[in-house]
């Protein structure tokens, strides 16, 4: 009881501590949900493990140590991070501060694709997610200082981009188990580490500055917006205590262009028109948009290091970032409605590649206007007491709140104004592999002459997110100087998480429940109606895809949909009134109780870990051993809001009505007990060459989001769908095995193979299913514990310096990597979309190349990396397996020293403008096509 008392004030003190960081930056709103205190009674929490990790990225090598403090040239990073990988026992992959600060890096995940095995999934000109030897983001634990990161997606995986590399020190990737790494990544474990005081003496600061032009041109156009980051640190003269401040802050005007079919309606019926077409698929839609953003990220970190004795050590670090994304979104769609179809051509997998729809108007030219803002923030505040007992014992005791939010869902929108395709027949035609569909004759995109109000609402298109982890963990360790076993640990971990999440949409009786289906008119200087250029989304994307198509005010629509002028045209302007003076007499979001959840998921750990050493025929050897127990209890709760009527939309046929009863708390429970062994292996076979092997069992929780106990419909007459979870998921299990082999030419060359086999069962997987609520077809789709896979693959590393070339190409340096990944499970999407077989999403193969020169004053490096085609979803949009194609990435950066202590730097991303590329099941069935075009950046760097 006492030490849940203790932990409880600690906590307390750490929530003051972030508080004060967040309301430094943080709106009124979100820095009084950053202060709220956790109730003591539940401080139990987790330190996330990472101490083994960071204790082995302290290479006992003479190689220059690198921070954000002290620069000493991308040669030295790469010394540093090979040092790391040869002095740990199991196998860990690292990139330091000086190579994230020198690449063209946006975030952590750009810095960490270098990696061998990692791979991102990309998103507005950047790395949000990562993927480690083929398991997705949910697969891999993320931790800064070794304590678990809180993050603001809807389920486990952490989203990087908050994160900015400029606040980083150390990115090391452990892809082998150890029993003092806190359970969760099958993938593997990111410790994010940032600088402490005491790495350095002294004073010391460094700055940049820099100008950043992200254009979709082949040559810059737009504003060039600010970059900037700054630390100071400062130590006493004994090395007693020091302090430590960073901070930084990037915006970027970013411009996107995609097309986008939302998926492929698949078992479609035209055997009227041919007999042979039973099972056709058709695209939902045709939708192509500009999206115009701000994307600003800033950030904020601290620490103190203080000995205030010999024997403690007390340590203190903050971290806070925020990523805020204003973004607009101007769309062109063509929705289908598979009714008014009249001639059609298909493949022999029932791909349509053309047809033709009536001249009834059915079809319209939609305009759209959307914004989904992010303003996502994370806070991470921790607190480590180390006391050395005598000289070969030490006992520690960390502990830290991390907390994560986005809750922009009631500033989001989705308005569409639109005109009937009147008098006109489209014509839609499949342009194949490469290209994303496109319509032709249609009505006039620039006409305003009769613009009808159709849908949809405020609010709705992401949900609020909030997520807090109470986390501490108390740690044991015990050397021997004198026989095999050199060293043990033990420890015990606690962690209590709540992830809260909820939409906040318009009442569905306003807005699409009255206006779509085209029924009121709108005159387009009531809406500000004007001509938008969108630019060319035809040029490998949608050809004939029309360059402009009109826009409008959207509060001046909103203003025009709330006055009689709009909602006297109804069928019942009355019933719309009465509406919408019970909503305030706006359309202002509000709560949607449908969508509320709350998982609380609370953890306590104990585990014990031996080192032992010594030599087989004069060859040092290291096997650490360890053991792992785990217990899980997870509650879940939501409301159940029972769906009582589904009335099709007399206006609009492709879209339905519900009508709900009254609400109902309910909850839901689960849990589970895991014993997690594990082994290392680390033999010397000479000085330069290291064989490695390793046993371990892992697992990785259910995905947050399949936890809930909320249930969630989409009504489509014709794809309706309902997802609902389930408290009850057992984790991922893994049955681990690793072999490697390592030549260390010099301190910066390397050749390494690895190979990894992971038997993995209890996937929770999505399964849909046919069902009939209130006598309509919907998709049933649930997680369940269904399958198991087999994932194996190798990784080649060749990192090599050129040092015995004359001068001056004794500079010169090359750094390689290719990852292959199979599984079993590993099929063709066409068979899972037929059979309903099952796959594993993220495998693929990934290789980075990279050449480098760094000479005198003049540092240079080039970098591809790429990523093979990839299964990203089982059951994407209309519930179809979706595929990623293969996407390479060119990014240059360079700099020039002009004194000690002031260079000037320049960074290219994505210099070749290459496009993002989905397709479900063949890929003649194309869903989505993104172009971001390259980021350029030029400024100063500077150090005391």
């Amino acid at each position: 009881m006492q030490r849940q008392i203790l932990a409880g004030s600690i906590h307390q003190v750490l929530f003051a501590v972030t508080s004060a960081v967040c309301l430094t930056f943080c709106s009124n709103t979100q820095a009084q949900e950053a202060t709220a205190a956790p109730n003591a009674s539940q401080a139990s929490a987790e330190k996330n493990a990472g101490q083994d990790a960071n204790k082995e990225q302290k290479p006992a090598k003479d190689v220059t140590q690198l921070n954000a403090v002290s620069v000493t040239g991308q040669l030295a990073s790469i010394r540093r991070a090979q040092a790391i990988k040869q002095d740990s026992v199991g196998v860990v992959d690292a990139v330091s501060a000086e190579e994230a600060g020198k690449f063209p890096d946006q975030n952590v995940a750009d810095a960490l694709q270098r990696v061998p095995g990692v791979a991102v999934d990309r998103s507005g000109g950047e790395s949000s997610q990562i993927t480690v030897r083929g398991f997705g983001p949910d697969f891999v634990n993320v931790l800064l200082n070794g304590r678990t990161m809180a993050t603001d997606a809807s389920d486990r995986a952490f989203n990087f981009d908050v994160l900015p590399s400029q606040l980083i020190s150390t990115a090391a990737i452990q892809k082998t188990a150890s029993a003092d790494v806190a359970e969760g990544g099958i993938g593997g474990t990111v410790n994010i580490i940032t600088a402490r005081p005491l790495d350095t003496k002294g004073f010391h600061a460094s700055a940049s500055v820099a100008g950043v032009n992200d254009s979709l041109s082949v040559s810059p156009s737009g504003k060039v917006t600010p970059r900037a980051s700054m630390l100071i640190s400062n130590t006493n003269a004994d090395g007693t205590f020091g302090w430590l401040i960073a901070g930084m802050y990037d915006k970027r005007d970013h411009r996107e262009q995609s097309v986008d079919a939302q998926g492929w309606i698949t078992g479609l019926n035209y055997s009227k028109i041919n007999p042979a077409y039973t099972n056709i698929a058709l695209p939902q839609t045709l939708a192509g948009s500009v999206y115009e953003q701000t994307r600003t990220r800033r950030g904020l970190s601290g620490a103190i290091d203080w000995r205030p004795t010999q024997d403690l050590t007390v340590k203190l670090d903050t971290m806070f970032s925020n990523y805020k994304v204003d973004s607009k979104y101007h769309g062109f769609g063509s929705y289908m409605n598979t009714g008014d179809v009249k001639s059609i051509t298909a493949d022999p997998n029932g791909t349509a590649l053309s047809f033709t729809r009536g001249n009834t108007g059915v079809l319209a030219n939609d305009y759209i206007e959307q914004s989904a803002p992010r303003n996502a923030y994370n806070l991470q505040t921790g607190l480590n007491l180390a006391y050395k007992i005598n000289d070969s014992t030490t006992i520690d005791w960390d502990t830290a709140v991390s907390r994560a939010w986005n809750k922009e869902s009631a500033n989001s929108y989705f308005f569409v104004v639109g005109t009937r395709n009147v008098g006109v027949s489209p014509t839609w035609v499949n342009n194949g592999s490469s290209q994303l569909p496109s319509y032709s004759n249609l009505i006039s995109t620039t006409d305003t002459s009769d613009l009808r109000a159709h849908c949809c609402s405020v609010g709705g298109q992401e949900p609020n997110v909030s997520d807090k982890i109470l986390q501490s963990k108390l740690h044991l360790s015990k050397s021997f100087n004198e026989g095999t076993l050199a060293g043990l640990d033990f420890g015990i971990e606690g962690t209590d998480r709540t992830k809260t999440l909820v939409s906040w949409v318009t009442p569905n009786s306003l807005l699409c429940g009255e206006y779509c289906g085209y029924v009121a008119s709108i005159p387009a200087d009531a809406i500000g109606a004007h001509v938008f250029n969108a630019g060319n989304l035809a040029n490998g994307v949608s050809p004939g895809f029309p360059t402009q198509w009109l826009t409008y005010d959207v509060n001046k629509l909103l203003a025009y949909l709330a006055s009689p002028a709009a909602y006297n045209q109804l069928p019942n302007p009355a019933a719309f009134a009465a509406a919408l003076a019970a909503n305030g007499g706006s359309f202002a979001a509000r709560q949607d109780p449908n969508t509320y959840s709350r998982i609380n998921e609370r953890t306590k750990s104990a585990y014990g870990k031996a080192n032992f050493q010594g030599t087989i025929m004069s060859k040092p050897w290291t096997l650490e051993v360890g053991l792992r127990y785990t217990e899980t209890d997870t509650t879940s709760r939501a409301y159940s809001v029972p769906l009582e009527a589904i009335t099709v939309n007399p206006n609009d046929t492709s879209n339905s009505i519900p009508s709900y009863g009254s609400l109902a708390p309910i909850s839901a429970t689960g849990s589970y007990r895991n014993w997690l062994p594990s082994a290392n292996f680390k033999l010397n076979l000479r000085d330069d060459i290291i064989f490695r092997t390793a046993l371990s069992k892992t697992v990785t929780r259910p995905d947050l989001s399949n936890l809930s106990a909320a249930t969630s419909y989409n009504f489509r007459p014709q794809t309706q769908g309902v997802t609902k979870g389930n408290a009850e998921l057992l984790p991922y299990g893994s049955k681990n095995f690793d072999m490697g082999l390592e030549w260390y030419i010099n301190d910066a060359s390397y050749v390494a193979i690895d190979g990894f086999y992971k038997k993995v069962s209890n996937f929770n997987t999505l399964v849909t299913t046919k069902t009939t609520i209130l006598g309509f077809p919907f998709d049933l789709t649930q997680p369940v514990n269904l399958n198991s896979a087999t994932i194996k693959g190798e990784e080649v590393t060749f990192n090599y310096q050129f040092t015995r070339l004359p001068a001056p190409f004794d500079g010169l340096g090359v750094a390689a990597n290719y990852t292959h990944v199979t599984s079993n499970a590993s099929i063709s999407p066409s068979i899972i979309a037929k059979a309903g077989k099952f796959a594993v999403p993220g495998i693929g193969d990934s290789a980075n190349l990279s050449g480098y020169y760094e000479k005198g004053p003049i540092q240079l490096r080039l970098a591809y990396n790429w990523r093979d085609k990839y299964l990203s979803t089982i059951s994407g949009d209309e519930s179809q397996p979706t595929t990623v194609k293969a996407y390479g990435q060119l990014d240059l950066s360079a700099s020039y020293k002009l004194m000690d202590n002031v260079s000037v730097f320049f960074d290219a991303t994505n210099i070749t403008r290459e496009k993002i590329f989905r397709y479900q099941v063949y890929t003649n069935r194309p869903t989505y096509a993104e172009v971001d075009g390259r980021t350029l950046s030029a400024g100063i760097r500077a150090s005391w």
